[in-house]
């Protein structure tokens, strides 16, 4: 999980109780740019693994694997 994805529920749970004002707006904004590059970044990635699989090139989907710990790790996906 990344520090994006705790204050994403941070956030919500402040709309919740209706404490969300008006100056949350960018921070609010910037976590779900995060969240919506590492939910496409990790798509991406089972997608390709599933062809790796498909194919059974296994070269291709252990760099992969790899690929996917790092995002899931670091929030960053290495360009393919």
């Amino acid at each position: 999980m990344l520090q994006a994805h705790l204050r994403l529920a941070e956030l919500y749970h402040m709309h919740k109780a209706g404490k969300l004002t008006d100056a949350h707006g960018p921070e609010l904004q910037q976590c779900m740019a995060v969240n919506a590059r590492y939910c496409w970044d990790t798509l991406k990635l089972r997608q390709l693994s599933n062809l790796a699989a498909a194919t059974q090139d296994t070269q291709w989907l252990n760099e992969l694997r790899i690929r996917e710990e790092a995002l899931r790790l670091t929030g960053r996906a290495t360009r393919l």
